[in-house]
């Protein structure tokens, strides 16, 4: 065994008997979790809805700016289209993070105007 597999062997707590044989420890502790599937796509439909509701604002807003819209827009949609199909932890997470950049596109477009009148 050169050293590089002697250090290997250390870290994962093989131990070489006489050439030919290995010994592995291993040590499994089981614990009990409960998810509930129902309660978690609730959660994620609420975010969901949250999301959409604010994007409806930005939408209808008569004095917004149209290439904002059009992503509010497209959020929405997305939105929607996974409301509709399984629904992850990931996906909500990726909207939100989206739609957050664009409220910060949002507000500064708002400074940006106040700061030209």
């Amino acid at each position: 065994m050169d050293a590089d597999d002697q250090g290997d062997a250390e870290e994962t707590g093989v131990e070489e008997l006489h050439n030919t044989t290995q010994r592995v420890r291993l040590s499994i502790t089981a614990r009990r979790v409960r998810i509930d599937p129902v309660e978690r796509r609730r959660r994620y439909i609420g975010r969901l809805e949250r999301l959409m509701q604010e994007c409806d604002g930005i939408i209808s807003d008569p004095e917004g700016y149209e290439e904002i819209q059009v992503k509010a827009m497209a959020i929405l949609i997305r939105a929607v289209v996974v409301c509709y199909g399984l629904v992850t932890d990931e996906q909500v997470e990726e909207l939100e993070e989206e739609f957050a950049a664009l409220k910060r596109r949002v507000a500064e477009k708002g400074r940006k105007a106040e700061s030209d009148a």
